[in-house]
């Protein structure tokens, strides 16, 4: 299927290249979901098997998924070849190893590169060197956008041109104010290397010191590492399955009732240099939903938490445990709309408007 315009339409034209598949990525779903009202949005992406989503006006292209890697990659790069050529828009590439190649056969059309994280390969020469190949490739795209400044000023060539600033946005998931008499934890994200163990080692001495105070702690997730198995035996060698569940994962549109009924957000990164100015989606959600956010001392967090909607940890368990013995002494001085107020202007809607359109409406 070709991605063809049509001259007598007269709304601006975008076409976003994502090598995984809409819907994975939240924020160029977000993007999609908003600016179908004010522009032709294409999507060219791999199909990967999962539920196909329908955005009203967005036109979305899957490139088949089949074959070994190297036939997937050269696919992949076929259709997006053939959808440039015929292309007159707005050109916007999530950035994929090697995708300058794109730019570098159709020098002349104008082409924007957009990264969301560096390489949090386990390796540091993996790290290396997929984060100098990123360095290289920007350098043909006409403009680059970073979802942290952080990020930016450690990735971007100093002479690169037109960059730009495309922070996280999150939804409101839960609109309720929260009671605080009680502590009712959630953490929702990944296991993978994250290390949550520590969170859970430190909750249990933190109930060892605390048995009167009335607590439970919901960790949804799921990881690739035996992760599940080691939290659930060393839960249940102290005992303590009546204070912690474990839910593996869960879909995103089932998520609503975990924010309506728990007031902690567990927002924990280990604090390491590739996760450092990786902002966490959690963090957000938690925030906006009046929910207040205990989180590792990445900047990133430092830059979104304040005293006003969370509070700041190292990361392991003994200073997780002290962190909750601070959200104790002061759990009355917590109100959600005063937390919710905090991010406001992260929703996705404001992302939109502040900081995607400018990078769309560029010369």
């Amino acid at each position: 299927m070709l991605i063809i315009n049509n001259e007598d339409n007269i709304m601006k034209k975008v076409l976003f290249i994502d090598r995984s598949q809409l819907g994975l990525i939240t924020d160029y779903l977000k993007y999609c979901e908003i600016l179908h009202n004010r522009y032709q949005v294409h999507y060219l992406c791999f199909d990967m098997g999962n539920p196909k989503i329908d955005i009203p006006d967005v036109k979305v292209t899957y490139v088949p998924r089949i074959g070994n890697f190297a036939f997937r990659g050269m696919l992949f790069l076929a259709y997006s070849l053939l959808n440039i050529l015929f292309f007159r828009g707005f050109i916007f590439i999530a950035n994929f190893p090697k995708c300058s190649i794109l730019k570098r056969v159709f020098f002349w059309k104008k082409m924007h590169i957009d990264v969301r994280t560096l390489s949090v390969e386990i390796t540091e020469k993996a790290r290396i060197f997929s984060n100098n190949q990123l360095k290289q490739d920007l350098k043909y795209f006409n403009s680059s956008s970073f979802i942290t400044s952080g990020i930016q000023k450690q990735i971007m060539q100093e002479n690169h041109k037109s960059s730009f600033i495309l922070p996280l946005g999150a939804d409101i998931i839960s609109k309720s104010n929260k009671s605080f008499e009680e502590l009712n934890l959630l953490y929702v994200g990944t296991l993978n290397n994250r290390n949550i163990i520590d969170t859970v080692k430190g909750y249990i001495a933190f109930i060892k010191a605390h048995p009167e105070v009335k607590s439970h702690y919901d960790i949804v997730g799921d990881g690739i590492n035996n992760e599940m198995e080691e939290m659930n035996e060393y839960i249940q060698l102290h005992n303590m399955e009546q204070y912690i569940t474990l839910h593996g994962r869960i879909p995103y549109s089932s998520l609503m009732p975990f924010f309506e009924n728990h007031n902690i957000g567990i927002s924990y990164v280990p604090i390491t240099d590739y996760y450092e100015f990786q902002p966490p989606t959690k963090t957000f959600e938690y925030i906006l939903s009046g929910i207040f956010c205990v989180g590792t001392a990445t900047a990133s967090n430092k830059e979104i938490i304040n005293d006003s909607n969370g509070i700041l940890h190292q990361d392991n368990s003994d200073s997780f445990k002290d962190a909750l013995e601070n959200v104790l002494k002061n759990k009355e001085k917590y109100k959600s709309e005063i937390i919710r107020n905090t991010l406001i202007k992260y929703q996705w809607k404001y992302i939109i408007d502040d900081y995607l359109i400018p990078i769309l409406e560029h010369k």
